[in-house]
């Protein structure tokens, strides 16, 4: 008998071990991992991959905003977890769309959408027209090298231009706007001046005859020198009446009002470039003649509307 409880007593001894071993065994590799683990993904190369059933996006739906009164947006709340962490774009997809990125930002941080002046273009137009205009005053160009006029067609042909887009459009606004006001003074003083030449690409320039600046170094519009289209900040300038002279004289005793000179009187008498801070008058410039044309634009309004006030009384 006794033998018979000395091998129960082992036998219960050897299964309360392999119960305590199992117990151990459990919680090192299953407890323990799952209590010490996230309930929510680690990020991985840079992104966090959400299933999109786990919350709703913050969306703005046409009807939220009101681009006429320009009141706040409100954006939809997500509806996650609460304790959600801040989920971060991927990083393909924040550089694929940059403006985007930006918009929103812009939303976020103002409440509100910013609605581009209607102006702008507009008073650029008046600008671009004019100097448009004064380069047609001319239409054959020509100089001591011979006629060249067909120079600058085929340079816009080439970039898929308009003549208007490539010689005028090419230009530095700032330039643009200097030109603009001394071209109007030149006109008040009896003086129709004229363009031989605008911007000039290095292509174009590759074209020029004469005196002239290495491609790429032209201050007409060389890739170096200025960076391309839209940075040209030189024009050759004549008379629209054959004898030039008189534009020279009036750009040299009145050209610096404007930051303007020819720099080369002699060897290049049409060269005609910008002087000093002239980007700083430039600003100054087009502050003074889109304020001028808000001042007129006022009283032209109210006569309008009591032309219409005066129609509508008229017609009962």
């Amino acid at each position: 008998m006794r033998s018979i409880l000395a091998a129960v007593d082992r036998i219960s001894a050897c299964v309360a071990l392999m119960a305590g071993l199992l117990c151990g065994v459990l919680v090192f590799f299953v407890a323990l991992p799952l209590a010490l683990s996230s309930p929510f993904p680690a990020p991985k190369q840079g992104a966090w991959i959400i299933e999109t059933s786990s919350f709703r996006v913050a969306s703005l739906s046409p009807a939220q905003v009101t681009l006429a009164t320009g009141s706040a947006l409100e954006p939809e709340a997500p509806t996650g977890p609460v304790g959600l962490p801040a989920v971060r774009m991927n990083e393909a997809s924040a550089d694929a769309q940059p403006a985007e990125g930006a918009k929103a930002a812009t939303i976020a941080s103002t409440g509100s959408v910013a609605l581009p002046s209607r102006r702008g273009p507009a008073i650029r137009d008046e600008v671009d027209e004019y100097l448009w205009q004064v380069y047609q005053r001319a239409p054959a160009k020509r100089d001591s090298t011979g006629d060249f006029t067909w120079k600058d067609p085929a340079a816009a042909k080439r970039l898929g231009m308009s003549l208007q887009k490539y010689v005028i459009g090419g230009m530095d606004p700032d330039f643009r706007e200097q030109l603009y006001h001394a071209g109007r003074a030149m006109d008040v003083a009896g003086i129709r001046w004229a363009m031989l030449s605008a911007f000039r690409d290095d292509y174009r320039q590759g074209l020029a005859s004469g005196l002239k600046a290495r491609r790429g170094n032209s201050l007409h519009g060389g890739s170096v020198a200025t960076g391309g289209y839209g940075h040209g900040r030189a024009v050759d300038v004549t008379s629209a009446e054959g004898n030039p002279a008189p534009v020279w004289r009036w750009l040299d005793a009145h050209g610096p009002r404007f930051d303007l000179h020819r720099p080369l009187p002699g060897a290049d008498p049409a060269h005609l470039q910008p002087l000093g801070a002239w980007h700083k008058l430039a600003h100054a410039l087009r502050e003074a003649r889109v304020g001028n044309a808000d001042e007129l634009r006022g009283p032209r309004k109210q006569l309008a509307g009591s032309k219409a006030k005066a129609v509508g009384k008229a017609s009962l």
